[in-house]
């Protein structure tokens, strides 16, 4: 509970300052930073992400067998930070140095060169970070990583934002970047000072190590992790890099207006997946829970996505600075989520399930579609191209679930009010693309 109510306040207080920043920015200038936050967290994440899950898996495990393994602990806990170190060291220093070649060469546009160099300071601090909230949670201090690693550091951008954008106008992009960079900065600090007695006391002393077990162990999460980082991302860097900066920005803010249906969906789900683990750890059917949770999740989602499609239009045009362009990307998002929401609670079922391998299959062609789609329908049709491509990849990974989960329990996937909800939104979307929408 400490865990979800850290992140809830973070994500309201990322969201406030979002609607605050549009004040200060024009669509380009958003574009201009928003693309290369992306790209950057991308890189970094994907890159230096390997062993947090082993990091707090091995860390509650050795600690749980004190007297015959403080050796290992040891050694996994020098291999997560070493790897994370080094590695995020080395992804900082090639963005930082060849920015002017990468913007041009892969985003398409010197122009985001220097929020690339600035951003990049930041990537040994975020790496770190997930690491530092690993152990943390391999020990066992979970009100403290919901506090310090996620309400805290949120409540130093805003800090940042706040004081920033009204005292120093003109540089805009720059403090909101600044921002994220504090962000980060004091995530490390907080996450540091929480660990420090703990690690000075580990790290002292022997070390041994399973290279193989660990390995084995982080790279099927570690690619989960990667092929879902890489479908969330590359859309908008594709937008940025193929289009433009403003086309950019725009869809950027689109998803951040209807960003309250992604926080509901993934609140919900986070909280029905400890449930439902339980129950299927004592061996209880939970195919009925999920069919009639799949139709309550989808149309909650359904009524406050209409909610947001009423006043997103008004809220872009008080805005304005070219922010109004996101109007005609709204509905098209809003559909890529509701089709998304009739198959989270089964991909929920699968982990639950000790069935990962079925994630990373859908997670895997979740990211192909958000590649191949994004990059020739983002090139054909700028923005509105990239909400296809959203809209593409949830039919396509959500199809997937169903049919996995069919064939899994031999069960039809949802009940009779969640499949003529999934048909209604299959036909919007089809009566959009005949439309030419």
């Amino acid at each position: 509970m400490a865990l979800f109510g850290g992140s809830a306040s973070s994500s309201l207080i990322n969201l406030l300052i979002g609607f605050f920043v549009l004040r200060f920015l024009s669509a380009e200038e958003y574009g201009r930073y928003a693309v290369v936050v992306d790209f950057v967290n991308m890189v970094a994440i994907i890159t230096g992400s390997l062993f947090t899950n082993a990091l707090q898996r091995y860390v509650a495990f050795y600690r749980m067998a004190r007297d015959s393994q403080d050796t290992y602990l040891r050694g996994i806990v020098k291999l997560a930070f070493g790897y994370g170190g080094t590695i995020s060291l080395l992804v900082a220093a090639i963005l930082f140095l060849g920015a002017d070649v990468i913007s041009k060469r892969l985003l398409g546009n010197v122009a985001y060169s220097p929020y690339l160099r600035l951003y990049s300071l930041s990537v040994p601090f975020m790496v770190l970070s997930t690491y530092l909230s690993a152990y943390l949670k391999g020990i066992g201090k979970f009100l403290r990583v919901g506090i310090l690693d996620q309400g805290m550091p949120s409540l130093v951008r805003a800090a940042v934002v706040l004081v920033g954008l009204p005292n120093f106008p003109g540089y805009g992009p720059v403090i909101v970047t600044l921002s994220l960079v504090a962000k980060f900065v004091s995530n490390f600090v907080f996450n540091l000072l929480a660990a420090f007695a703990s690690l000075r006391a580990v790290l002292v002393g022997k070390s041994r190590w399973r290279l193989k077990e660990w390995i084995l162990y982080s790279l099927p999460i570690w690619g989960r992790y990667a092929l879902s980082i890489t479908a969330s991302n590359v859309k908008s860097v594709l937008v940025g890099s193929l289009q433009s900066a403003m086309a950019g920005g725009q869809f950027k803010v689109a998803f951040l207006i209807l960003s309250p249906v992604y926080m509901l969906e993934t609140s919900l789900v986070n909280v029905l997946y400890t449930t439902v683990s339980g129950r299927v750890a004592k061996g209880e059917n939970v195919i009925s829970e999920i069919k009639e949770r799949t139709f309550q999740l989808s149309i909650t989602e359904a009524l406050l996505g209409s909610l947001l499609l009423l006043i997103g239009p008004p809220i872009l045009g008080f805005f304005g600075k070219g922010y109004e362009g996101a109007s005609s990307l709204l509905l098209l998002v809003l559909l890529g989520y509701l089709i998304n929401s009739t198959s989270s609670l089964h991909r929920v079922f699968f982990m639950a399930d000790g069935d990962s391998s079925k994630v990373f299959i859908v997670h895997g062609v979740g990211a192909f579609s958000s590649i191949i789609f994004g990059y020739f329908l983002i090139k054909a049709m700028g923005s509105v191209g990239g909400a296809w491509a959203f809209l593409a990849e949830t039919t396509s990974s959500s199809f997937l679930t169903h049919i996995l989960f069919w064939r899994k329990t031999g069960h039809f996937p949802l009940g009779k009010r969640a499949l003529v909800l999934l048909l209604l939104f299959w036909a919007s979307a089809l009566f959009l693309l005949v439309r030419g929408v």
